[in-house]
């Protein structure tokens, strides 16, 4: 099966031809685990997430239409993060997130995304009622800590990270919202 075309095996696979699958699984297994692992940094979530989107592409065979597996392999990947993020089970923070996004310039339709998906972000911010918005840049953009942005607004620490917390919460279940309509 080393031989066939990425087209190939996908056609293969389409048919439940098992080792098509596997051949596809075996040359793209590395590549995704390191992508995961770029942005996780746990190995046990990482391998969970390529077994994820390889479960879901057998599950899924014939009824997709793939032109390009590497780039489909790939937003799998950051899509099962970005699930994973929203359900606060991963650790990294907002722009660890949109860094992700951005470092993904593999393909035109990978660009696209990352143009719809930064627009969304930055219209769900605007949004937000002023004082909210303000601490949320002051502490994404400018790296302020609590502390420092209660002090600089005249709240209470407890205040900023409650309205931090909530914020964040609310960001990232706007985030999985956005990939879950894709």
């Amino acid at each position: 099966m080393r031989q066939h075309t990425d087209i190939d095996l996908l056609d293969l696979t389409a048919k439940g031809n098992r080792d098509a699958f596997d051949a596809l699984y075996d040359r793209y297994w590395e590549l995704l685990y390191n992508a995961a692992q770029r942005r996780l940094k746990d190995k046990e979530q990482c391998k969970d997430i390529i077994q994820e989107v390889f479960i879901d592409l057998w599950c899924r065979r014939g009824q997709v239409s793939i032109d390009n597996i590497k780039a489909y392999l790939l937003t799998a990947v950051r899509f099962q993060i970005y699930k994973l993020v929203a359900k606060e089970k991963a650790g990294p923070a907002f722009f660890e997130l949109y860094e992700t996004i951005a470092a993904s310039t593999f393909d035109a339709e990978g660009n696209i995304m990352e143009k719809e998906f930064l627009e969304h972000v930055k219209q769900w911010i605007d949004e937000l009622p002023e004082k909210k918005r303000t601490m949320f840049l002051l502490h994404t953009q400018h790296d302020k800590s609590t502390k420092e942005i209660a002090n600089e607004l005249s709240l209470s620490q407890k205040t900023v990270q409650n309205q931090l917390g909530a914020t964040i919460s609310r960001l990232r279940l706007h985030i999985a919202s956005f990939f879950m309509m894709l």
